[in-house]
């Protein structure tokens, strides 16, 4: 690539359009070439272009981030990333879209646009922004209920949950969402905001939650400690009564190096799962396990009635009342997740 395009590709993130290259002395006759099939440049969006080798070893999601800045960086007119292209700048967790698309906002009269994978949205209401790596996105808490109110309730639910966990307070979501009564859809998003857990702390961890929820066992709690024999304290992803519920998605078993978090090989992973759901019985709780497949379809159903017999073994041995003992120590050991975002102290001055 010459000189004069490697500077404005790396201020864009890899990235150039048409006329920069053209700017740059490309000729027509050599964009085309470069853009053939399997040729050197690659086509992101229809006049925009990055190197091939810089998309080759890309996940799916860092392809969908490209795609974003793309679409960003070929508006005609002031625009911010919102929706799902919003989860993806700030990371914020999300279950895969029916329809995955790069969205953007613009100031004007509310309404949406679909073409192909491209959605543009217009909203009159000013919107509170964040800026991650030179690029503009709607704040976490608008990003959360945009994404409930254009996806449904449990996408919405997973969304609340992310930003909350991440240290976004429930106040501005309950301010945003007063903001924006007058927009479409916006009960989905309120009942996500209602049912919502700081506590949760992966998708499947909110998944299983509305699973139990939807069984009407009783109130849920989540991150509840319990000391093991061997003087341990552990957190249970969430508790009714006496019953523990663990969720156990595949991550867990997979390799640092391959995408997942397991620092020892999978048979070992298991066996400390089981290890540590043993001790926690042997406290005198009930353990109930949650994957992936338990949350969706005829999976969904089966689990629920499995999940209800457990909790009503539990039940009858051990009562639906938390014993004291056990309800005043998880009071005093409560989960301190690290948050990743910066909250202000509005703790009045001394």
């Amino acid at each position: 690539m010459r000189q004069a395009l490697v500077h404005v590709a790396q201020a864009q993130g890899g990235l150039f359009s048409r006329q920069q290259a053209l700017g740059a002395g490309y000729t027509e006759r050599e964009i085309k070439a470069l853009t053939r099939l399997g040729g050197v440049w690659v086509v992101v969006r229809h006049g925009i272009y990055c190197q091939r080798i810089d998309v080759d070893d890309l996940a799916t999601q860092e392809r969908w981030l490209l795609k974003d800045r793309a679409a960003a960086l070929a508006a005609e007119s002031e625009v911010i990333l919102s929706h799902d292209s919003a989860a993806r700048v700030l990371g914020i967790d999300t279950l895969e879209p029916p329809s995955p698309a790069s969205h953007l906002t613009r100031h004007g009269p509310n309404g949406s646009r679909t073409n192909g994978d491209l959605v543009r949205h217009h909203d009159l209401l000013p919107l509170c922004i964040e800026q991650v790596d030179g690029l503009v996105a709607t704040s976490y808490a608008r990003t959360a209920l945009d994404i409930g109110r254009w996806h449904g309730y449990r996408h919405g639910l997973v969304a609340v949950d992310s930003v909350r966990h991440m240290g976004v307070p429930l106040a501005d979501l309950e301010t945003e969402l007063s903001r924006m009564e007058r927009h479409p859809h916006i009960a989905r998003a309120r009942a996500a905001v209602r049912d919502s857990d700081a506590g949760a702390e992966s998708v499947l961890e909110t998944l299983g939650r509305e699973l139990v929820a939807s069984l009407g066992l009783g109130d849920i709690e989540t991150q509840f400690a319990v000391r093991l024999a061997d003087g341990r304290v552990v957190w249970c992803d969430f508790r009714v009564g006496c019953h523990m519920f663990e969720c156990h998605g595949l991550v867990k078993l997979v390799p640092i190096s391959d995408g997942g978090v397991a620092a020892e090989p999978a048979e070992r992973v298991l066996w400390k799962q089981q290890a540590r759901e043993t001790a926690i019985a042997a406290e005198g709780l009930g353990v109930s396990r949650i994957v992936w497949a338990d949350c969706f379809g005829a999976g969904r159903e089966r689990a629920a009635a499995r999940l209800r017999k457990e909790f009503a073994i539990t039940a009858s041995r051990h009562g639906r009342a938390l014993p004291p003992h056990l309800r005043e120590l998880a009071d005093r050991h409560p989960r301190r997740p690290a948050k990743r975002l910066w909250i202000p102290d509005l703790a009045p001055a001394a």
